[in-house]
């Protein structure tokens, strides 16, 4: 069989051993019930790296300018720990307990890997094509095996084959947790980190001009002063309008991440609705995350050590808000396209057992040409 079952209560232990499945229970009806779990499970995971992906590209791009415009320095490499190993592990965790978008619609799901003629085919030029292994392979074999298998023309072909099942992780979910979703948040950081730098009185082309002058070393403590249009800024002036710009980036990457967490709870329906809220953990998670930032941002000791500022405004955090509305017109506009260019295909909904009464209509036939006779 393809998938060999066993049941663990009646059946024998030579049954169990050569099963793929054990029924703990004998309950058939357990079968479904492990199904529709492990599609959970698929679907939960996808969810976290879609939402986990997405805060990549607003801490990569601010350092490419940083690097090639020049501007200021917008997250410091201890912010980006805060970020990745602070308030995103709470939020993504919340996922495991997330349940299905609606009742019964995961079961509704084509299979993620379908047999087909076309992948029964894949399969077995692929095992035909591997090569036979020796039946005791040495460890220092196989590890030499393994690093040898990048630099062949067998392991880039399985590697790229296109097959006809689901994967974990799509060109869909990459295009909207780097360009999307990703590029949203960025433009949402900027417009935060330069609008508090202009409330200091520094102008985006002033900033970019003191970025620009290496040699002056500006935005620390003991910068000297800069003057611009008459006005002069100390470098205390400066370090404490670039630490107030970082904790606006820092917050406005939080709001937006605190959008996206409900977003890519829906997968096929519109981000809107009570089946977002039924999962209790997800305020938890971004709760713990909203006192994390809180914790190294307003207390005065630990502001030295995470560039963070305690005079942050948090009228500010508005303009990550709005871009939070945003990206969820944005989602809802994307997910209304992509029902009409690639409609889900859906399992037929089968009420009951479709019985045909075709033993009966040769016995009623039979009795007829009887009572005829």
């Amino acid at each position: 069989a393809d998938l060999g079952i066993a049941m663990n209560e009646s059946g024998s232990d030579v049954s169990k051993e050569a099963a793929s499945m054990i029924l703990l229970d004998d309950n058939f009806a357990s079968i479904v019930k492990g199904i529709e779990e492990g599609r959970l499970i698929f679907a939960n995971l996808k969810k976290s790296i879609r939402y986990t992906l997405t805060h990549s590209t607003p801490e990569v791009i601010p350092q490419i300018l940083y690097i090639i415009v020049p501007l200021p320095p917008m997250l410091t490499s201890i912010m980006i720990l805060v970020i990745d190993l602070g308030f995103e592990i709470f939020a993504a965790l919340t996922y495991a307990w997330e349940p299905a978008e609606s009742a019964g619609g995961l079961m509704k799901l084509p299979p993620r890997k379908p047999v087909t003629m076309r992948s029964i085919a894949q399969l077995r030029a692929r095992t035909a094509r591997q090569p036979i292994l020796p039946a005791h392979e040495t460890r220092a074999a196989y590890l030499f095996r393994t690093l040898r298998a990048p630099f062949t023309k067998l392991w880039w072909q399985d590697l790229m084959e296109k097959s006809d099942g689901e994967i974990l992780v799509d060109g869909d979910l990459l295009s909207w947790s780097y360009l999307e979703a990703g590029m949203i948040s960025v433009v949402s950081l900027v417009v935060v980190f330069f609008v508090i730098l202009n409330h200091h009185g520094i102008s985006p082309k002033q900033a970019r001009a003191m970025a620009k002058d290496t040699s002056k070393n500006y935005f620390n403590k003991d910068s000297p002063d800069y003057t611009y249009y008459g006005r002069t800024f100390t470098g205390e002036d400066q370090f404490y309008a670039l630490n107030e710009a970082r904790t606006g980036v820092l917050f406005s990457i939080y709001i937006l991440q605190v959008f996206n967490l409900f977003i890519c709870k829906a997968r096929f329906r519109l981000p809107f609705g009570k089946f977002m809220f039924r999962n209790k953990r997800t305020f938890y998670g971004f709760t713990a995350g909203l006192l994390l930032l809180v914790f190294v941002t307003y207390i005065p000791p630990l502001n030295s050590v995470f560039n963070s500022s305690y005079k942050s405004i948090p009228l500010y955090w508005l303009i990550a808000v709005g871009f939070g509305f945003l990206l969820l017109a944005y989602a809802t506009a994307r997910t209304l396209v992509l029902r009409k260019s690639r409609p889900v295909k859906w399992n037929p909904t089968i009420d009951g057992l479709h019985m045909h009464p075709t033993v009966w209509s040769t016995r009623h036939t039979t009795r007829s040409i009887e009572v005829s006779a």
